[in-house]
């Protein structure tokens, strides 16, 4: 299907219907908005109310994943990976309608979730109480004992470990005077040490002067109680937090049957937040709303009759001026090419002048990649990985059209993987010679084995490069004509053409064996599309010496860019010799032990990093062949994509025959 032909469109309707018309338009989900502009028009700046629903939506999305952490919420092992449903929209505008109530409950699971970490929190200083407590059991008076009738008591701590023997030394070192301290060691460790001092309230000050030179520090609150009560408070209290906590995730779990509602509300808040920033792109007047934007021309028709038929409006339709506005390219293809379309945008979406390259870039790319991995067994891992993403995991999206890639990808690596004999490396032939007694298994190669038939392999490689060149040239051939630029499409594609594939031939012969019948037509192509270069390239310049100039400086550009261009498609061998060593290397490690079962643990790992490895390595080399090689070709991009007010929604999604219920 490839490039959507777009229609621009206006609608005007009463303002009183405005909010019901908005939301028609992002249930149906086809309709770009674009910024209504006009001297009489008033325009509304809605970011308070934005970021008013987006921080709903953060509440929303807190409250149902405190749910999922305290609650047993039941999921099936396919919901872990893919958790949405479909809903009717008579269900959307149900619960949409309660949003306000489901908002309150959100709030309140917060809450109970806060009081939960209230009393952890709690329950932590507790615990470091009772700890600390716990090193003053052999004390028999209260903690916090400070005086008698006639002495002073300091109860405190060293950040080291000492004994009573060398702290009363370094007393007596520090003051000699103070000769009437007692002290008491009740627990030493190491960096700490808790101690008791008493002395007379005449030397307290002295006495309190040296343990503060020493390092003594004394806790501001110490109970007046003993350290036994203490501590034994300190469980109380922990047990009550306990029975809290309990009681609180008890009356939470009473709330889990709004789990489901909440989910919705997170998504329900995130398109509204979508809405009300497309509400900016309107302009209203007293009594009437303007909207303008793009629908896609085979919807336009039914859109203008159901937004005329459900509202006081008109809707006016029109062919877009791609020469004055900034008209955005929708895409669509079938599954196939489908696929390669993220790869497409990560470079740049086409623009309105570009052909939609995917349909002819996605045989390239399913074959190149397969090439390069190179491995039967690896392909069916992803087809079979693709294959359950797809029809039980149900992804959709962006990510489905992910899965058709690599389901496609992995098809063509069983391909050539079986044209290479690899299946997970030599694993049969390795199986039959080790633990089966057959000395020489046959090859299960049908056409080449990639490490027996190096230079073969190097030549195919090339070969396909050259077509791959020729398919971009070709692409570029037709948008000349497209733009009914004749002597573009003569001048500057065929002579390139001919230069190419004669330059390929030419080049091969030096390193392959070319036959014979070949070679004259190879140098003859050379010959024909050199001459035509350095006679076309420069026509554009107005003297003789300008055009002879222009054309042999496009006839070194030629030879030197497409000899990189040819030789950068070496890197299929090379990708694909990688893949099969390395295999090959993990099942001989693994068969040299003699033991089946270490066979086995050494396979799977082995392969597993093999296979992840390479599926980047081939994933980033097939790109890069794409965007280097193949679009340089023919390929501008810097397009913008058609982005349509839609209900963009994680966990649910209106059946498709109710959006225009």
């Amino acid at each position: 299907m490839a490039k959507i032909k777009l229609q621009r469109f206006q609608i005007i309707a009463l303002l009183t219907e405005s909010k019901k018309l908005m939301d028609f338009l992002q249930r149906t989900g086809v309709t770009e908005l674009q910024n209504a502009e006009n001297e009489v028009l008033i325009k509304h700046d809605t970011s308070e109310t934005v970021t008013e629903l987006q921080r709903k939506s953060e509440v929303a999305e807190k409250a149902f994943r405190v749910l999922e952490r305290t609650c047993e919420i039941k999921k099936n092992i396919l919901q872990k990976f893919s958790d949405y449903r479909e809903i009717d929209y008579s269900e959307y505008k149900l619960i949409s309608d309660k949003s306000d109530e489901i908002y309150e409950t959100a709030e309140l699971i917060i809450s109970l979730d806060d009081k939960i970490s209230e009393y952890r929190n709690e329950i932590s200083k507790e615990k470091k109480l009772s700890d600390y407590y716990s090193s003053w059991l052999s004390l028999d008076i209260p903690l916090g004992s400070k005086r008698t009738a006639n002495t002073n008591i300091f109860v405190g701590s060293f950040k080291k470990q000492l004994t009573k023997e060398r702290l009363m030394s370094l007393i007596e070192e520090r003051n000699p005077e103070l000769t009437d301290v007692e002290a008491e060691i009740v627990h030493s460790e190491k960096m700490l040490t808790n101690a008791v001092f008493m002395c007379h309230k005449s030397h307290s000050e002295e006495l309190l002067s040296v343990l503060s030179g020493l390092g003594f520090y004394v806790p501001e609150k110490m109970p007046m109680k003993t350290a036994d009560k203490a501590k034994a408070e300190c469980e109380s209290r922990i047990s009550e937090l306990l029975q809290k906590i309990e009681d609180t995730e008890n009356e939470m779990n009473d709330y889990k049957d709004n789990y489901e509602n909440i989910r919705f509300l997170y998504d329900f808040y995130i398109a509204e937040a979508d809405k009300y920033k497309a509400v900016e792109n309107t302009g209203t007047t007293e009594k009437t709303v303007y909207i303008t934007g793009y629908v896609p021309a085979k919807y336009g028709e039914e859109l203008k009759f159901e937004v005329e038929r459900r509202f006081t409006s008109e809707m006016v339709l029109s062919v877009p001026d791609y020469e004055n506005e900034d008209v955005p390219v929708l895409i669509e293809n079938r599954s196939f090419a489908a696929g390669v379309e993220s790869v497409t945008n990560m470079y740049s979406p086409p623009s309105n002048k570009d052909v939609d390259p995917n349909p002819v870039m996605s045989f390239f790319y399913y074959a190149f990649f397969g090439l390069m991995l190179s491995d039967a067994g690896y392909g069916l891992l992803m087809v079979l990985s693709m294959l359950f993403a797809k029809y039980k995991l149900k992804v959709r999206g962006s990510m489905k059209k992910t899965c058709d890639m690599y389901l496609y990808c992995g098809i063509s690596t069983v391909f050539w993987g079986t044209l290479f004999g690899g299946w997970f490396g030599d694993l049969i032939p390795t199986v039959m010679k080790n633990f089966m007694g057959i000395e020489n298994p046959p090859s299960l190669a049908l056409w080449l084995e990639p490490m027996n038939d190096t230079m073969d392999l190097l030549m195919y490689s090339m070969l396909f490069g050259v077509v791959h060149l020729l398919a971009g040239l070709l692409i570029r051939f037709y948008m000349l004509l497209k733009e009914k630029n004749y002597l573009g499409a003569v001048f500057d594609v065929i002579p390139v053409m001919l230069f190419a594939v004669g330059f390929a031939i030419s080049g091969a012969s030096f390193i392959f064996t070319v036959p014979e019948a070949i070679k004259p037509y190879g140098t003859i192509l050379l010959a024909v599309g050199s001459v035509l270069i350095v006679l076309t390239a420069g026509r554009s310049s107005k003297n003789i010496l300008g055009k002879l100039g222009g054309g042999l400086y496009a006839l070194y550009n030629a030879a030197s860019g497409y000899l990189g261009d040819i030789l950068s498609y070496s890197r299929l061998l090379a990708l694909c010799l990688v893949t099969g060593v390395i295999a090959n290397v993990v099942n001989l490690l693994g068969a040299m032990p003699g033991n089946i079962i270490i066979f086995i643990i050494i396979f799977i790992v082995g392969h597993t990093i093999n296979i992840a490895i390479n599926l980047i390595g081939t994933y980033v080399h097939t790109n890069r062949l794409q965007y280097v090689e193949f679009f340089s070709k023919f390929y501008e991009g810097s397009g913008r994509t058609f982005t349509p007010l839609k209900i963009n929604s994680k966990f649910f999604t209106i059946r498709e025959d109710e959006k225009y219920e």
